[in-house]
């Protein structure tokens, strides 16, 4: 039995349930197939590897574990998979929506950052940031203010036909602690938390997705520091390029780059890259939520500049 589903602009046909995806139409056909069977426990020529993962010019294994299996993405139309004998379903949903997704969008050409995108009034907006900086908690407070969601953890980017950069609608699941939770006011006590999302909720977004991709109009770069004030500023020149290097997801590998010169030429023409700094210590979602959509709402970066 298959299943078939769609993300990020692509239909995904699948020999295992993930139904966090939305359905596909029934006479969708696939961009992408996933099929069971044997998958190398090496790739022959990796370009680079890491204890996870090893990559090669359009192909790109994941090593998995004990908890789940191998995974051979191909060309970005095809992956490979290989069960392990003690694998957790859940455990296996995870990898696939993250590091396998996320290579199958590479290999097709998008750019793939690790970040959260909301679609403000004004267009789409991205969040990134280290691990605790807060996107997720900032996204649910946009979520919060009437904007619409795009992605959590894995923004796709890639150039619409009339040149302009745009975000595309990935997962409709959005990752709180329980504490962000509390803060923001959503109950999630009847949710399970998973120790390789950090003990994070996976909280279904299904009727807070946006419909269709949207123009990005600004990258937010999360940082935290000891301080007390919130503040901002607008990057320029070569700081543009490497908060844009800070957050792509996963590996670009050298054969690769001049393929995402036009892509990474347009976002440095078109999209404000904005660094906002917050307490470490304090509460500061909502600040940094309303420091957003006044911006947006304005259509300028008048706090950044």
């Amino acid at each position: 039995m298959t299943y078939t589903y769609t993300a990020y602009g692509l239909v995904f046909q699948l020999p295992y349930p993930c139904p966090i995806l939305p359905i596909a139409p029934v006479d969708a056909t696939p961009d992408v197939v996933a099929v069971d069977g044997t998958v190398p426990r090496q790739l022959a020529a990796p370009v680079i590897e890491d204890s996870w993962w090893q990559a090669e010019p359009q192909r790109f294994l994941w090593l998995g574990g004990m908890h789940t299996g191998r995974f051979l993405v191909e060309g970005g139309e095809r992956i490979t998979f290989e069960r392990s004998s003690t694998a957790k379903d859940e455990l296996l949903a995870f990898h696939f929506l993250a590091a396998v997704l996320a290579a199958v969008l590479r290999q097709r050409g998008l750019l793939v950052l690790h970040a959260n995108a909301a679609l403000t009034p004004t267009g789409a907006v991205a969040i990134s940031g280290e691990s605790g900086a807060g996107k997720s908690t900032t996204l649910a407070a946009l979520l919060a203010r009437g904007c619409a969601m795009l992605a959590d953890d894995i923004t796709a980017l890639r150039l619409a036909c009339d040149g302009h950069v745009e975000a595309l609608p990935g997962v409709p699941q959005l990752h709180l602690t329980e504490d962000a939770a509390a803060g923001l006011g959503r109950d999630i006590s009847s949710l399970p938390r998973y120790p390789w999302r950090r003990m994070k909720a996976a909280i279904p977004a299904h009727a807070e997705m946006a419909a269709s991709p949207a123009p990005l109009r600004v990258l937010y770069q999360l940082q935290t520091h000891s301080g007390d004030r919130l503040c901002a500023y607008r990057l320029r020149g070569v700081e543009k390029f490497a908060a844009l290097q800070d957050c792509v997801y996963g590996p670009l590998l050298p054969e690769e780059q001049p393929g995402q010169f036009p892509l990474l030429a347009a976002i440095a023409e078109q999209v404000a890259i904005v660094c906002i700094e917050r307490p470490a210590e304090q509460w500061t979602v909502d600040k940094v939520a309303e420091m957003i959509m006044h911006t947006c709402v304005r259509g300028e970066i008048s706090n950044a500049d």
